[in-house]
């Protein structure tokens, strides 16, 4: 298991989030991908996740199944996401997301 914290290079995107700012909420967007998330097929297409308001959070998990050479093999992601003027290092742990979206499926 691996965790890091990452601040997105552009405004507009980060993995496979679009964001888009109005006023003071933030559109979080996801495009599902086979190579990126793995069987089975969520739909290769745009969709949006929720709005976050100034201070809020979300969490988004996703696994999938994946094949090589070697054989088959899994991957899951859980996402914390948040709309803030300022981060701090505690965001995610005093606070319990305000949205949250699981699109982990049965993998065997």
């Amino acid at each position: 298991m691996k965790q890091t914290t990452q601040f997105p290079v552009s405004e507009e995107q980060y993995w496979s989030f679009q964001f888009q700012q109005q006023s003071d909420q933030l559109e979080v967007l996801f495009t599902y991908s086979w190579t990126e998330h793995g069987a089975p097929d969520r739909g290769s297409y745009t969709r949006p996740l929720f709005s976050l308001k100034l201070s809020q959070t979300g969490a988004f998990s996703i696994n999938g199944r994946f094949s090589s050479y070697d054989g088959q093999y899994y991957a899951a992601h859980s996402v914390n996401l948040g709309f803030v003027d300022r981060f701090h290092d505690n965001l995610f742990l005093t606070q319990a997301p305000e949205h949250s979206i699981d699109l982990r499926a049965q993998l065997f």
